[in-house]
């Protein structure tokens, strides 16, 4: 056999060494948001760095509705889904959008990291605080991201107002939302602080666009958490990775978590926790929001979600877990 036999023999060995490899790996998918919300690129970040330290292949399914990704996990559509915990409680509980449809199966794989949002208006609007947004033109409806509902519910709360107090402008979902108020058809959108398309609006309109500051009060504080018990008003500086946070601003925030089911094998949930506990610095480096993960984090225990026993496990071995 001559050196170029020898080396296309090599090289085609090599190459069906890779294809059988990609072949017998595991294929597992993430349900999450669509581009433009930053929840894709979170969960984008965390699928790259599966596939990279484990030997699954990891996709993303996207939905525009949250009620959408969490049955995906529940359906065996996705095995896993990047969601909020007031989205998980409602829907272990069989409430509000979930009444009559409970997911008593849903489990936590990992609580990833504080998540925010607010209120956002253009720069040079007469909108200065969220008493202002009284009969201004936001977003009702909702019928593709039922959340919007209960998300502007709970910021308006702090003013004393709600939707009822609105000139509402029917939505489908959160992106058609943002491109109204880009539009110009209304004076204020919500969105996650760092997003995509916050980012996007900002440099598409003159004097881009500025979180609203909420009242942090007790009184503003128990409003809004009247409407969901997780939320809560933080403090944030202003960040070049956040655009529309022009100084110190009250925004509104819960937590992120990695769902599965019951069902899920629990060395597929260890493997998928493993690999997020091992690697924050990569992903951080996919997107700055994940400076907010930290590995005692990922155990964060709620009163009512329950978390997948492959996930308690790998908890135990690593001595973060603080429940039985």
């Amino acid at each position: 056999m001559t050196w170029k036999t020898r080396a296309i023999a090599a090289l085609a060995a090599g190459a069906l060494a890779t294809w059988a490899g990609l072949a017998s790996a595991q294929t597992v998918a993430i349900s999450t948001l669509p581009p433009g919300a930053i929840n894709n690129i979170q969960a984008g970040v965390l699928a790259k760095v599966v596939q990279e330290h484990t030997d699954l292949q990891m996709r993303l399914v996207t939905f525009n509705s949250p009620a959408a990704i969490v049955s995906a996990a529940m359906s065996g559509q996705s095995e896993f889904a990047w969601t909020s915990n007031d989205e998980a409680a409602n829907a272990l509980a069989g409430v509000k959008d979930y009444e009559g449809k409970a997911m008593p199966n849903l489990r936590v794989a990992f609580t990833v990291f504080p998540f925010r949002v607010g209120a956002i208006v253009r720069n040079d609007s007469d909108i200065k605080t969220t008493a202002d947004l009284k009969g201004k033109r936001i977003a009702t409806g909702w019928q593709g991201f039922k959340q919007g509902i209960i998300l502007w519910n709970a910021m308006l709360a702090t003013a004393g107002l709600s939707l009822d107090d609105i000139d509402g402008v029917p939505t489908t979902d959160l992106l058609r939302a943002a491109d109204d108020f880009k539009a110009g058809k209304t004076d204020a959108f919500t969105f996650a602080v760092g997003g995509p398309k916050v980012a996007e609006i900002n440099s598409a309109i003159d004097g881009g666009i500025r979180f609203l500051s909420f009242d942090d009060s007790a009184e503003a504080q128990a409003g809004m958490s009247a409407i969901g018990p997780e939320y809560h008003v933080v403090t944030l500086q202003p960040n070049p990775n956040w655009p529309g946070i022009i100084g110190p601003t009250n925004v509104m925030e819960y937590r992120i978590l990695l769902l599965t089911s019951a069902e899920t094998p629990d060395d597929l949930v260890y493997k998928v926790v493993k690999a997020a506990y091992e690697n924050k610095e990569a992903m951080v480096a996919g997107h700055p929001s994940f400076n907010a993960f930290t590995q005692e984090g990922m155990a964060t225990q709620d009163s009512l979600l329950q978390y997948h026993p492959g996930a308690i496990k790998f908890f135990k071995d690593m001595g973060i877990w603080k429940g039985n």
